[in-house]
């Protein structure tokens, strides 16, 4: 991502720094979405903003985000980038109490927008994908949302940049293949479309769901189950995604090389075209 040209809001100050008693920082204590942005506005913004919430809800954040006041700073932040990523970090607060945080502690909202789009070439390249020694722990609390503690997906991407891969496979403790570091995940198997169970533990990514509405819109049979990596191997295809990559099609796993599927090329289209008329 280009790094360039980033500005911030934190509690509606056009600031970068936050107090060093936030809980964000302290403990992970928080969520976050990262969007895209197309001509100068979020894509997928009402998704988004509902997971923003549902993990809130779910890790008893009393005071909820006002979502009206996140999209005016959002716009206001926005002006100057056509092209680019907005972050929405929303924490439990400042405490320094420990574990437990004080009944009327309130919030912190930290909005990030910064120029460029990362890796554009390997969706149209294809990238090649390997398989992290790192696990994904399980935890129905957590699962599903986007929580700040993301030390397992540190330690994957840091196995990808060891390996020279663009993207790596995590499994969960029970040798299933859950997700990539920093993606969804694909296969293509006798004409259906496989993606991962994610009840236990993963993210149900935004780009996940348009996927499969759009799989689903040009009659393609999308299942979520469970797989292996046999499962992956002896696949017809493979790809991940998410709402900044876009789709990046598999051409290497392991030992095995990939053609990209016209499927997939036919999906990838699909949601460069629903990005561009998404807000």
């Amino acid at each position: 991502m280009n790094t360039q040209h980033a500005s911030a809001f934190v509690n509606g100050d056009r600031v970068s720094v936050i107090d060093i008693t936030d809980r964000g920082l302290q403990y992970g204590d928080g969520v976050f979405e990262t969007l895209r942005v197309h001509h100068g506005k979020p894509v997928w913004w009402a998704p988004h903003m509902e997971r923003l919430l549902d993990g809130c809800h779910r890790l008893q954040i009393s005071r909820l985000p006002d979502i009206e006041i996140l999209r005016q700073e959002a716009d206001s932040l926005l002006v100057d980038y056509p092209a680019g990523t907005l972050k929405i970090i929303i924490t439990r607060g400042n405490s320094s109490s420990g574990y437990g945080a004080p009944a009327d502690i309130m919030p912190n909202r930290v909005l990030i927008a910064k120029s460029g789009l990362r890796h554009q070439v390997k969706s149209g390249q294809g990238i090649v994908l390997g398989v992290c020694r790192q696990r994904l722990s399980g935890s129905q609390q957590l699962s599903g949302i986007k929580h700040l503690n993301r030390l397992e997906q540190v330690l994957a991407r840091l196995e990808c940049q060891e390996q020279s891969w663009d993207e790596g496979v995590m499994l969960d403790d029970n040798e299933r293949v859950i997700e990539g570091s920093m993606s969804n995940l694909f296969a293509w198997q006798q004409g259906r479309l496989l993606t991962p169970r994610l009840e236990q533990t993963g993210i149900n990514g935004i780009c996940r769901q348009r996927i499969m509405s759009l799989a689903e819109k040009n009659e393609i049979k999308v299942e979520q189950c469970e797989l292996d990596l046999d499962d992956l191997q002896d696949s017809d295809g493979l790809f991940v995604t998410n709402s900044l990559i876009g789709v990046w099609p598999v051409i290497r796993f392991i030992n095995r090389e990939f053609e990209i599927d016209k499927r997939t090329r036919l999906l990838q289209a699909k949601l460069e075209t629903d990005i561009c008329s998404a807000g």
